[in-house]
C-alpha cells in the first residue's frame, strides 16, 4: 500500500491524527531505523495526542468561558497582594476531586474571573468538566425553564459539571425568589460538586441582594462549610492604561469656554 493510500484508509479509519503526522514519523523511522513496535507507538502517540486536544477544546467551548483566560497570562506583577499560592492550589484540582469549593471576595477589575476562568480551564486539562456562568444567566435559565416546566432539564446543567463557575454573585439585586432557586443548586451540588464563586459584595450583602436572608443564610452557610475563601485587594486593572492612572501627578489644564 503507497503512503497516500494507507493515509486515505487513516482517515476513513478516522485516524486522522495519526495520518497527519505519517509523512514525517515514516522519516524519522527511516532515519532512526525504528522497530515496528517503536515506530507503531509514536504513531499512536500522535493520535492520543490529537483526541486530547481535540477534547480540550470542546470541553473549553462547552464550558462557555469568555476567551480563554490563562493562569500565564495573569498579570501577577500589578496587584502582587493576590495570593498566587493558594489560587495555583486550586489549580492543581484537589478541591474538585474533594468536592469542596472556593469563593474569591473582592472589587471590580481585580482579576477575580480571571482567575477562576483559569482554574476552570486547568481543570479540563486533567480531565473534569466545567460550566461558567454569572448568576444572572443562571437564575433566568432556572426562571425560564420553570415557566416551560422544563426545571429538571435545567438544573441538570448545573448540577452535572465537577466544576460549576458562578460569576458576580450577589454582584447587584436579584428577581424576587432567586435566592431559592439558586439554592436548591446548592443544596444538590453541597459535598457532590464543586463551587467556585467570585463576588464584589461582601458576604454580609448577599442577604439583602436575593431579597431572602434565611436563604441567602443557607446558601451561604453551603458554600462556606467547605470553601476556601480568597481575598482579591489591590487597583482595578481596568485602569492601568488609563492616562490619569499612567501619571498620577498628572494636572488638567483649563481651557477657555
Amino acid at each position: 500500500m503507497t503512503q497516500p493510500q494507507l493515509t486515505s484508509t487513516l482517515k476513513q479509519l478516522r485516524l486522522s491524527g495519526l495520518a497527519a503526522t505519517l509523512g514525517v514519523r515514516l522519516q524519522e523511522a527511516a532515519g532512526n531505523r525504528l522497530g515496528h513496535a517503536e515506530f507503531l507507538e509514536v504513531l499512536l502517540q500522535d493520535e492520543m495526542n490529537v483526541r486530547q486536544q481535540r477534547k480540550i477544546a470542546l470541553r473549553t467551548r462547552a464550558a462557555g468561558f469568555h476567551g480563554l483566560k490563562t493562569l500565564d497570562n495573569f498579570d501577577w506583577q500589578f496587584n502582587p497582594e493576590i495570593p498566587r499560592k493558594e489560587i495555583y492550589q486550586l489549580a492543581a484540582g484537589h478541591f474538585i476531586r474533594e468536592a469542596t469549593g472556593a469563593i474569591f471576595l473582592g472589587a471590580s477589575g481585580l482579576g477575580k474571573s480571571h482567575a477562576a476562568q483559569a482554574i476552570g480551564y486547568e481543570a479540563i486539562k486533567q480531565g473534569y468538566t466545567v460550566l461558567c456562568r454569572s448568576i444572572f444567566d443562571l437564575v433566568r435559565d432556572l426562571i425560564a425553564e420553570e415557566a416551560l416546566q422544563q426545571k429538571d432539564l435545567c438544573l441538570r446543567q448545573y448540577l452535572k459539571p465537577d466544576l460549576l463557575i458562578i460569576e458576580d454573585f450577589a454582584g447587584k439585586q436579584l428577581p424576587k425568589h432567586s435566592g431559592e432557586y439558586l439554592l436548591e443548586v446548592v443544596m444538590r451540588r453541597y459535598e457532590n460538586r464543586s463551587i467556585l464563586v467570585t463576588s464584589n459584595r461582601p458576604l454580609e450583602d448577599w442577604g439583602k441582594l436575593f431579597q431572602d436572608v434565611p436563604v441567602a443564610g443557607a446558601i451561604l452557610d453551603r458554600l462556606l462549610h467547605h470553601s476556601q475563601l480568597i481575598p482579591f485587594v489591590g487597583r482595578s486593572y481596568r485602569l492601568k492604561d488609563a492616562p490619569a492612572f499612567a501619571d498620577p501627578n498628572r494636572t488638567t489644564e483649563k481651557t477657555s469656554p
